[in-house]
């Protein structure tokens, strides 16, 4: 994606060639798999013909200038129901963008669609009695995941670049490792949300805004689009430096501690195959 934002930025390609080729690959696989909640073929080539004047004029060009990204259809986005997946929310449409979609647009990505969810956000596979089930890219007749599935097989059949996920339980992380993609939850607050009128201090904030990308540089620029603190959020924060930047050498990555749940007095076990025998073994035993 790097090089995709590069060649745009330096007139080697135009947005509107780079979408021409997204909606191929939608029309190509989207009837398999049923990734999408919501998509605009024509609203997705007028904006990238006002990318392409855009950079033509001269102005400055943002971070994402002339991409293509998708948003889960969670998360509110003008011109696009957010549906939840719910039939009783079908009809509705919001009047104004989330921060990560004010953020999206603001470094020039181009909102095409909704990516399709578990009915509410709430499941590890991605189905509603809206849109249906979403099907993983590698095996159709197997899950994508979820909640995020949707934005999952999206990416992982190429037909976005990258997108948005949420995730309390696993619902970017779950997702990712069906479709073969690098998922990150961050830390709650780091993509700031609409939390004023909804935040309950008396409860913990488990839920937050992540990305799905097939690279890890992928997903920096995804990251860097969107974080960072917001008023509206008094959660949110600033870091003190990008993703883009921040490289790790072998000894650095040595020293990280990594966290581990268990298997909570084996109320979660691993289904036998899933690990390898000696692993399953250590797994058990050791913790």
């Amino acid at each position: 994606v790097k090089q995709i934002s590069s060649n745009i930025k330096n007139a080697q390609l135009t947005s509107v060639d780079l979408c021409k080729n997204y909606i191929e690959r939608i029309k190509k696989f989207e009837k398999d798999i049923h990734a999408w909640a919501h998509f605009d073929e024509k609203i997705l080539l007028e904006k990238a013909e006002e990318s392409d004047n855009h950079r033509r004029s001269g102005k400055p060009l943002g971070l994402l200038h002339g991409i293509p990204v998708a948003l889960k259809d969670i998360t509110d986005a003008t011109g696009f129901p957010t549906s939840f997946g719910c039939i009783e929310y079908k009809d509705y449409y919001p009047e104004k963008d989330s921060i990560v979609t004010e953020r999206l647009k603001k470094e020039g990505a181009i909102v095409i669609g909704k990516t399709n969810t578990a009915e509410l956000a709430y499941g590890s596979h991605t189905i509603n009695r809206l849109y249906g089930s979403t099907a993983n890219p590698y095996d159709t007749s197997k899950s994508a995941g979820g909640s995020s599935g949707g934005a999952g097989a999206a990416v992982s059949s190429g037909m976005l670049p990258f997108a948005d996920g949420t995730d309390m339980m696993g619902s970017i992380r779950n997702p990712a490792a069906y479709s073969n993609l690098y998922g990150f939850r961050p830390t709650p607050g780091l993509i700031p949300e609409n939390r004023e009128e909804t935040l309950n201090k008396e409860l913990p904030l488990l839920s937050t805004l992540g990305g799905l990308a097939k690279t890890p540089n992928d997903l920096s620029l995804f990251f860097d689009a969107v974080s960072g603190s917001d008023s509206r959020d008094p959660y949110s924060f600033d870091l003190s430096d990008t993703f883009r930047n921040v490289s790790m050498n072998d000894d650095e990555l040595k020293k990280i501690k990594i966290g581990w749940l268990s298997d909570l007095n084996r109320g979660y076990q691993f289904e036998n195959g899933i690990l390898a025998p000696e692993i399953n073994d250590v797994y058990f035993h050791q913790y």
